[in-house]
């Protein structure tokens, strides 16, 4: 995923990080079942938007765009046909299928090209992260985790809505 980002241009901040996996993560349950979770927490209801609290911590003190220097042959990689060699190595070690790797790939293609803010307004218009946040003052702190059946829920229920528009 992380070589994807890179081979596209994408740009990623801590901020912008955290939606990612956000969106990766409902996106997996709506696509393979509420039970089959890519991470073992929930995400938490912070001022802007989902928050991770371990990744946060691990990459707070990043700044955007701090990796746009690296290169393909700074992951050992010479020519363009060594990241699909590199990303199915990940995709064994991780276990991931083939399915879950495009999956991972659409939800980069179509969330990692928004800016930070552009997902934090996304985020704090859809229903899992307002329900964690009920009560709560713009500015409030937080760390009520969001629901995940609430996100499995409203983004199959997005999922089939547009399915049916379709048809």
């Amino acid at each position: 995923m992380g070589l994807s980002m890179i081979s596209k241009g994408i740009s990623v901040s801590p901020l912008k990080l955290q939606k990612l996996l956000y969106y990766q993560q409902a996106w997996h349950m709506v696509f393979f079942g509420r039970d089959n979770q890519l991470f073992n927490s929930a995400p938490q209801a912070w001022v802007n938007g989902p928050v991770y609290p371990a990744i946060f911590h691990e990459y707070k003190n990043k700044v955007a765009g701090i990796c746009d220097h690296l290169k393909e042959e700074h992951f050992g990689l010479v020519r363009d046909s060594d990241i699909n060699g590199t990303i199915k190595t990940l995709a064994t070690e991780l276990n991931l299928s083939a399915e879950q790797i495009g999956l991972a790939d659409s939800v980069i293609q179509i969330y990692g090209t928004k800016t930070q803010n552009q997902l934090i307004l996304t985020t704090h218009s859809e229903l899992p992260w307002c329900e964690a946040r009920e009560g709560l003052m713009p500015y409030d702190r937080s760390e009520k985790e969001i629901s995940l059946d609430t996100m499995h829920e409203y983004y199959k229920e997005r999922h089939d809505r547009n399915r049916s528009k379709k048809s």
